[in-house]
Order: C-alpha cells, then sequence, then structure tokens
C-alpha cells in the first residue's frame, strides 16, 4: 500500500505525541511513502515555532527535520502538482497547501496519512479510500 504523509503527521511522530503511535502502526504497513517537496518547508516551519515557544532547542529541531525527512520514501516536486491542487482547491475552497498532498494521493492511489482533521474530512468526501478508518481518531 502507498501513503501520502503530511507535515501534521510527521511532526506530531518526531515530537512524539500521544498520536504519535497511531501514525507509526499505519506507516509500518506502507511499501511507499511519498510526500509533495513542500513537506519540508512546512516541517522546518512547524519545529521553527517549537524553537521559539522554547519546547525544543536548535539541535533537537534539526535532527528532527531529519527523522521527518526519513519517513519518506519519495518526494514529489509540488510544481508538478501545482495546477491541479490550485483546481481542486478552488473547487473544494480549501487552502492549495493541503491539496497538494491530496492531488498526490489521487495520483498514486494512496492513502493520505494526516493529523490535521480538517484536511481529513476533505479527503474523505472528495475519495472516501484515500483515508483510513483508523485515522478520524485523529482529529
Amino acid at each position: 500500500m502507498r501513503a501520502v504523509l503530511d507535515a501534521s503527521a510527521a511532526v506530531n511522530i518526531v515530537m512524539r505525541t500521544e498520536r504519535a503511535g497511531t501514525l507509526i502502526a499505519l506507516l509500518e504497513g506502507c511499501e511507499v511513502v511519498l510526500a509533495p517537496s513542500l513537506f519540508h518547508s512546512e516541517v522546518s516551519n512547524t519545529l521553527w515555532k517549537y524553537v521559539r515557544a522554547g519546547v525544543i532547542d536548535k539541535n533537537t529541531a534539526l535532527g528532527r527535520l531529519d527523522e521527518a525527512r526519513g519517513l519518506v520514501d519519495s518526494f514529489e516536486p509540488d510544481e508538478q502538482l501545482a495546477t491541479e491542487a490550485l483546481s481542486q482547491a478552488l473547487l473544494h475552497d480549501h487552502p492549495v497547501y493541503d491539496l497538494l498532498y491530496v492531488v498526490l494521493a489521487m495520483r498514486f492511489g494512496a492513502r493520505l496519512l494526516s493529523a490535521d482533521g480538517k484536511l481529513l474530512r476533505l479527503a474523505a468526501r472528495i475519495d472516501p479510500t484515500m483515508v483510513w478508518p483508523a485515522a478520524s481518531g485523529l482529529e
């Protein structure tokens, strides 16, 4: 099975939140884990926020970024997803950033792994098979 890992799920994993175990268990059954190249910026920005809030230090943030990258087998260039993501964003009145992950999942017949309840609900409306039933508890 293929999965698309979004930044919210990756950050939950590398920050070892209470959701991490469920997310890791879902990833373990996947043959291939994909993400758009936006993943790097989103994860980095979130880790920066943790450093600013005093939750982690700089070296920890850098290590967690490497961990997050290591969760993904292949990164797809955003420019190859952008047109379709914009079309979907306009159709669903939802940010393009999130639709990059959805479009990638649609293209590869993959499941979307996210800790973002709003995104999971949208993905389920677009294609119910895109979202793991177990992921509903992540909202």
